[in-house]
């Protein structure tokens, strides 16, 4: 399919790679169902989540894992009800990261991660119950690259690699 966004022009999109959000979908974006993961390299820890709904909305996410190898979000059998997920490694989670007007201040959201079933291409965002996980983690003084290797699983960079694909923007 193809789809024009506001950022990467027109794309093709095969079918096989969209993930269809379930529950609520991202919390200011319900009517937002069908997204497309896109990463630009595998050395930089940031991809798009493009809607297909809306050519102008894509967020920038990132693994919260990359950034805090501690990040041990719990998700709810409900959730894995809905995601339909039957062994952990098939979950990826994805932080929403904000960049603030001023341009100074990149935070991610650690309290509502996106939870992506990365094999039946299901995905809701959970708000977790946890005071410990902020809806704005600072990265500048937390960012760490896929380089280093701190936090990095290979599995989560594997469940990437299967939603999207490296060189895609």
């Amino acid at each position: 399919m193809k789809i024009v966004t506001t950022r990467f022009g027109e794309l093709e999109i095969d079918a096989s790679r969209i993930i269809e959000m379930r529950g609520s979908g991202i919390l200011g974006f319900e009517h937002l169902r069908r997204f497309v993961l896109l990463m630009h390299s595998e050395k930089i820890p940031l991809v798009w989540f493009q809607s297909l709904d809306d050519g102008a909305v894509a967020f920038v996410m990132v693994n919260p894992f990359f950034i805090n190898s501690d990040y041990q979000p719990e998700i709810g059998d409900h959730e894995v009800k809905m995601l339909e997920i039957e062994k952990p490694d098939d979950v990826l989670l994805l932080s929403i990261v904000t960049i603030r007007s001023n341009h100074s201040t990149v935070t991610a959201n650690f309290r509502a991660p996106v939870v992506i079933n990365a094999v039946k291409r299901l995905a809701m965002q959970i708000v977790l119950e946890d005071p410990d996980y902020p809806v704005r983690y600072v990265l500048q003084n937390n960012s760490v690259s896929m380089e280093d290797g701190v936090g990095r699983d290979e599995k989560d960079l594997s469940n990437l690699r299967m939603l999207s694909h490296a060189g895609d923007v």
